[in-house]
Order: C-alpha cells, then structure tokens, then sequence
C-alpha cells in the first residue's frame, strides 16, 4: 500500500504492521487490481502531547505483525456499539478506545522488542532533516558529514544502523517520494518534476518510479 503522509508518500510491503504519524492529512491507496486486508485504529492528533509526538517520530513505519495485536484487533472488532447510549455512557465505546490504546502500546512494545526504537544520533538528526528538506541539492557523503559534524564512513554508519540504509540511498528514496507526489498532485511535466527533484534525467526518474510501483509515472496522473 501506498501512503500519503503530510504530503510524502511512503510504500510499506503486506504483511505488516504500520504506523503512520501525520500532523495534517493522511491517504491510504492500493493497487486497484490486489485485494488488500487492513484492520485500522486511529487516534486524533490532538490528543497527543509533545512527548507522545516525539515517541512517535522515532519509531519505525512498518514492522512485522506483534504477536498480540490480531487478538487484540480481533477484540475490539467484536464489540458492537451501543445503540442509544450516549458516547459518555457507552462502556463498550470505553472497551474499544481501550483496546485501540493498547493495540498502539503493543506496535511500541513490538519496535522494543526487535530493538528498533534507539532515539536518533544528532548526526543523523541534521543530515537527515538536510535531505528532508533540501533534496534537490547535489549532495555528496563528505558534504553531509560536514555539515553533521562527523566523518563520511561514519555517517553512513550510522544511517545503516539507525535508519536501515545508507545516506544517498535515503536521498534517492526521498526524491522519489517527492516526484511521486508531484505526479499526483501537480499538471508539472515528467522534465520538470525530474529536475525538481534532483534526478539526473527524466528516463532515470521514470525508471526508479517504475523499478519501485511497478508502473511507469503515467499510471499515477
């Protein structure tokens, strides 16, 4: 399934647990012709604090299922609502927020477990906030080293072990995102989208866009 958080997609593989933290908007899309599961809890931005934003912002979007959360799902789906009651009075509404909290507990108490959950280095901090933000820029290792006080073998050190991959792969991924977004929310051309973006060409931003989806960025207008 494809989301669109904020803004930037991101691609998560079934079967999969996923936690998408957003501030303003969020879109789940699939693939029209795949049948896609999903069992979903939501929780409004505004009932979380700063600390819970910044546990949030650490935690990994997609990990193999917890071993309790289909149970947990499988509960909370039982539950019939109350006909009549008012919300405050609902105990079975009180059930199931319940059960939506903790299904959340169990997604934290999963990334523990695999031991995924360790607050990023200030180095990967900047860097990455650097390509988040600046992507179109010609970046090199050594300049993102820099600017993240530190040297380039460690860097990628790091973004390995805290992030999954190295810098410039992450680069790639990110300026794919964008272009992708762009595709679906834009009238700007294959060109011009490409050199937004920082693609060498617009045959290479439509080959990453196909190696990716598995479609061509025609698919996506």
């Amino acid at each position: 399934m494809r989301f669109i958080v904020d803004g930037r997609v991101r691609v998560v593989h079934a079967p999969c647990a996923t936690l998408q933290a957003y501030h303003v908007d969020l879109h789940a899309l699939s693939n029209t012709d795949q049948k896609v599961q999903t069992m979903w809890c939501h929780f409004s931005p505004d009932a979380l604090s700063e600390d819970d934003w910044s546990v949030l912002e650490n935690l990994p979007a997609a990990q193999p299922i917890p071993p309790l959360m289909p149970s947990l799902f499988a509960g909370a789906l039982s539950l019939q609502q109350e006909s009549g009651s008012p919300p405050e009075h609902d105990v079975t509404n009180h059930m199931r927020n319940s059960l939506g909290r903790t299904i959340l507990a169990e997604y934290i108490r999963g990334t523990q477990l695999a031991g995924r959950t360790r607050p990023l280095p200030k180095a990967v901090i900047v860097a990455k906030k650097a390509l988040d933000s600046e992507y179109s820029r010609s970046w090199t290792v050594a300049k993102l080293a820099s600017l993240a006080g530190t040297n380039a073998n460690y860097l990628i050190h790091l973004f390995k072990t805290y992030l999954g991959v190295p810098p410039m792969h992450y680069l790639w991924e990110r300026r794919l995102d964008a272009g992708i977004h762009m595709l679906q929310s834009t009238s700007l051309t294959i060109d011009e989208i490409s050199h937004r973006c920082g693609f060498r060409s617009p045959a290479h931003f439509s080959r990453r866009v196909k190696d990716r989806n598995g479609a061509p960025p025609s698919r996506f207008r």
